[in-house]
């Protein structure tokens, strides 16, 4: 008889692993000795072997525990099953790796702006879904009926032979910021209704829960614009605008932004990261600063004179500034931040026609509104808007709502009619056919909200600055000033200084 420790040495395991595949019925009990000791017979020796070799062959323990009760016979049918096993594993690696392989050189021809074959992007493709999927799940904890339904609309990536490359650019561009740990803001542009762009981390703007509408992008080149950290974000621009330049379709542009430093700033100071997404949007920490009209130094409400986009679009003088906000605040009720969103998209007075929406903005948050022919379920999409913002995506719902046509199509006919009235859209047969099919009510509401639309998207990328500097103003309100005078006595630039890319002159690209 052997003590546990001869016994272990001989079978080349530990002592504890033998007590363990005691206690597990691989191994009988051992008997014990007069002093208490375990003691192991060597014929058991030859078991101890089997068992490592059953392991070797990717067997589990609970499986060796049911094969060494086998004969001989029974042995080699589950050896031969296993065996089969092995092989189909065989052939699923080796299938996975001609693909890896054929992936590797889809991506070399994308680096390079080799075309691909027909055959090369559907490969591209069909592992650009699969990626898309597994960030479904990860976002939404599981593939729920409505996202599944969303991102069947997300056609757009079907569209375009050069999809696969756009995609690669802003993939690099989001790495690039990652590997030289810059802060970046939410991407904004036309992309985050995308719900595969939300999936792939490439927005954090989730489409599905403002229920926007991805049709509007698939008779249009896909914008991603970001803004980057100001006092280091210059490597970031020139990265992304050399992107740019490569791509034949879709576009690529970044944006350095003071607020983004700040805020960063501002963490620092105060000793935390505050998590805004886990805060609620309609919370008091982001709306009592609007009900109580306190709007200083709040992203989007607070354009100073001097800050470079009022300057560049030569706004009125007389709504410059805060006075002028807090005056269309003035006797109302902030509902909810989906309001807060609605201003920052009308806000930009730089007509008189503006200037007048703006006033028929705050009336009708004072009375339901109604157009009067539009059927019950627009005006019910069109009530988080107080029926007078109009976005491209609202307008793409009355289209599709009055003709029936599908959204792709009352889509292309949105694009015509923002051309204004001309040849071009006159000759439209998607146009002249609309004519034909509505009253002229409707026929008048798309010409004149065509010149005025908003895009949700960017709204709400966008809002998510307004929602931080709402919090740090209502929490942390000392902290957040002091970095503001900071960075601005530091560089000479306004804190609220955006950045914009406006025929053909950028103001924040260096």
């Amino acid at each position: 008889m052997l003590s546990i420790g001869q016994f272990a040495s001989q079978a080349q395991v530990s002592a504890r692993t033998v007590r363990y595949y005691e206690s597990l019925g691989l191994l009988p009990t051992s008997p014990r000795g007069e002093n208490n000791y375990r003691f192991y017979n060597p014929d058991l020796l030859e078991r101890m072997s089997r068992i490592r070799d059953l392991q070797s062959l990717g067997f589990s323990l609970d499986d060796i525990k049911m094969i060494i009760s086998f004969s001989d016979a029974e042995l080699k049918v589950r050896l031969n099953e296993r065996l089969l096993e092995i092989e189909v594993e065989m052939d699923n690696l080796e299938e996975r790796r001609s693909r890896v392989r054929n992936l590797l050189s889809v991506s070399d021809k994308i680096k390079t702006g080799e075309v691909l074959t027909a055959t090369e992007r559907n490969l591209y493709m069909e592992n650009f879904r699969e990626e898309v999927m597994r960030g479904l799940r990860a976002r939404y904890d599981g593939l729920s009926e409505s996202a599944l339904a969303y991102l069947k609309r997300d056609t757009w990536l079907d569209m375009h032979p050069q999809v696969g490359e756009f995609i690669e650019a802003v993939k690099k561009c989001m790495d690039f910021a990652k590997r030289k740990n810059l802060a970046v803001g939410t991407a904004r542009g036309s992309l985050p209704a995308s719900i595969s762009a939300f999936s792939l981390g490439l927005s954090v703007v989730d489409p599905l829960k403002y229920e926007m509408v991805p049709e509007r992008l698939s008779a249009q080149s896909p914008l991603f614009h970001i803004d980057v950290e100001f006092e280091r974000g210059q490597e970031f621009v020139d990265y992304c605008r050399e992107i740019n330049k490569s791509l034949s379709y879709g576009e690529v542009q970044a944006f350095k932004m003071p607020l983004i430093d700040i805020v960063k700033a501002t963490h620092k100071a105060i000793g935390k990261e505050i998590q805004y997404d886990g805060i609620d949007d309609d919370s008091d920490l982001v709306l009592e600063p609007f009900r109580n009209r306190d709007l200083e130094k709040i992203f989007q409400f607070d354009f100073s004179a001097d800050a470079l986009i009022m300057n560049f679009e030569r706004f009125l003088p007389e709504f410059l500034g805060l006075q002028k906000m807090r005056e269309h605040f003035e006797g109302q009720e902030v509902f909810t931040f989906r309001d807060i969103i609605n201003i920052t998209a009308l806000w930009r007075p730089h007509s008189q026609e503006i200037v007048d929406r703006i006033n028929l903005y705050r009336q009708a948050k004072a009375r339901q509104f109604s157009y009067g022919f539009l059927s019950r379920e627009m005006e019910a999409w069109l009530r988080p808007n107080f029926g007078v913002i109009i976005y491209h995506e609202d307008l793409i719902k009355i289209i599709s709502d009055s003709t029936g046509w599908d959204l792709a199509k009352s889509n292309s006919l949105r694009r015509v009619c923002m051309k204004g009235k001309n040849a071009q859209r006159d000759q439209d047969p998607n146009w002249l056919e609309f004519q034909t099919m509505v009253p002229q009510t409707m026929i008048d509401l798309l010409a004149e909200e065509s010149k005025w639309t908003f895009c949700m998207p960017h709204a709400f990328a966008f809002g998510r600055f307004t929602k931080q500097t709402a919090v740090l103003k209502t929490l942390h309100k000392v902290a957040y000033y002091n970095e503001i005078e900071r960075f601005e006595q530091k560089h000479g630039f306004r804190w609220d200084d955006i950045g914009i890319h406006i025929k053909g002159i950028s103001l924040h690209q260096g």
